[in-house]
C-alpha cells in the first residue's frame, strides 16, 4: 500500500479506474496542482487485513485474489512507473515520509508483522544512505532469504547496505 502523486498530464494517460480513484492532494502548497491516490499492490497482499481494519476512512475492503488482481494490477502497474517527487517533499514530516520511495518492499513476512513497517520508514527517512546491521533472528530470515531480497535500488543501482552477524 503506497500513496502516489500524479500531475494533470500524467493521470490524464493513467487507467480509467486510476483515474476515478485520484483526489487533489491537499496539506500546503508544495502539493498543490498534484492528485493523490493510495494505490495497493494486489499480488503481494497477505490476505492480513490490517490496511483494512486501520483505514480512517473505510476506503479499502477485502477481496478475493482474483477480482482484486483483475481490479488493481494494472492501476499497480501504472502507479510504480510515475517519477519519483520525494526531493520536492519535507520528509522530515509524517506525511512527507510516506510520499518517499520505500526501499522495502514485498518482505514476504509473516502477516502483521510489527518490524517491516518500522524498517520501510527508514528505508524511506535514510534511503540509499541506510546501513542496517541485523541481528539474527526474524529478519535475517525475511530481510535476505535467497532467492528473494526485499530491499530495492533506486534509479541508479543505489540501495540501503544489509549485513548479518551470525555470531554475536
Amino acid at each position: 500500500v503506497r500513496p502516489f502523486l500524479t500531475t494533470a498530464q500524467e493521470l490524464s494517460a493513467a487507467p480509467d479506474a486510476f483515474r476515478e480513484g485520484s483526489r487533489p492532494a491537499i496539506g500546503g502548497g508544495v502539493l498543490d496542482g498534484y492528485q493523490y491516490r493510495v494505490q495497493v499492490s494486489p499480488l503481494d497482499c497477505t490476505g492480513c487485513e490490517l490496511c483494512v481494519r486501520i483505514c480512517p476512512a473505510d476506503a479499502l475492503k477485502l477481496q478475493d485474489l482474483e477480482s482484486a488482481v483483475a481490479a488493481e494490477k494494472s492501476n499497480w502497474d501504472y502507479a510504480v512507473t510515475l517519477p519519483e517527487r520525494g526531493d520536492e517533499i519535507d520528509k522530515t514530516s509524517v506525511k512527507g515520509s510516506q510520499f518517499q520511495k520505500p526501499y522495502l518492499e514485498f518482505s514476504g513476512a509473516c502477516e502483521g508483522c510489527g518490524e517491516t513497517p518500522h524498517v520501510k520508514l527508514l528505508t524511506q527517512l535514510f534511503g540509499e544512505r541506510l546501513v542496517i546491521a541485523n541481528a539474527t533472528g526474524c529478519t535475517s530470515i525475511w530481510g535476505a532469504s535467497n532467492p528473494s531480497f526485499p530491499y530495492t535500488v533506486n534509479s541508479k543501482g543505489e540501495g540501503p547496505a544489509w549485513a548479518n552477524s551470525l555470531f554475536e
